[in-house]
């Protein structure tokens, strides 16, 4: 009879008290900054919304400059996590690119206080770039992997994805273009990968994917 014993399954552990009420601190500031803005936002409110005291908010952040960024990357790389889970089924990258910023554009006009608050913080904060990067850079190592993408560089064509979608993303926020400006976005990016315009524009068409659902507050 052997004796070799069998390796238990990994347990995936409860978040532990601190976890909990850090995450309820980022939701009030994704909260409060978003209906607010950021300058009318205050720590007290934040506080209160998470329903701490002040002086529990102090250990753990050190600022409102601090938790606005925290809250502004926790709900982007989310957003790119529920992305990511909607076209888990899809093996093209160039499809998969076109997906990710036409979501990102999509929330633009769905919920244009957080899609603002998002870009505020995004447009200046190297963290973002370092968690939310990554993203973009599986689907374009992807495409180029697969011939589908032709490019100069990695880093120039990440310029190039990120600051067309966020250009997209603020005409949409003020209002200078409306839903079909969404796909000519996407198709456009595409082509500055080197696709042929005919496929470009076909894929920046088709359906979206949807979302999972939000996690629970």
């Amino acid at each position: 009879m052997s004796t070799r014993k069998t390796a238990s399954p990994e347990k995936t552990l409860p978040p532990s008290k601190r976890d909990r009420t850090r995450r309820r601190l980022l939701q009030a500031g994704v909260k409060v900054f978003a209906g607010k803005g950021i300058e009318a936002a205050s720590i007290q409110e934040i506080a209160a919304t998470a329903g701490v005291a002040n002086g529990t908010f102090y250990n753990y952040f050190q600022s409102k400059e601090e938790i606005m960024e925290a809250a502004a990357i926790w709900v982007g790389v989310d957003y790119c996590e529920r992305i990511k889970a909607s076209a888990a089924h899809i093996p093209d990258g160039a499809e998969r690119m076109s997906i990710g910023g036409r979501h990102y554009m999509t929330m633009a006009l769905a919920q244009p206080e957080l899609a603002r608050f998002m870009i505020s913080v995004a447009v200046f904060s190297p963290i973002w770039a370092e968690q939310v990067e990554p993203y973009i850079l599986a689907d374009l190592t992807l495409g180029v992997k697969q011939k589908r993408f032709a490019i100069a560089s990695t880093a120039a064509a990440i310029d190039m994805i990120t600051g067309t979608n966020f250009a997209g993303i603020n005409s949409l926020l003020t209002g200078r273009t409306g839903r079909a400006h969404i796909p000519a976005v996407s198709a456009t990016i595409l082509r500055g990968l080197g696709m042929a315009p005919k496929e470009a524009d076909e894929i920046a068409r088709r359906p979206l994917p949807p979302l999972p659902p939000a996690p629970e507050a």
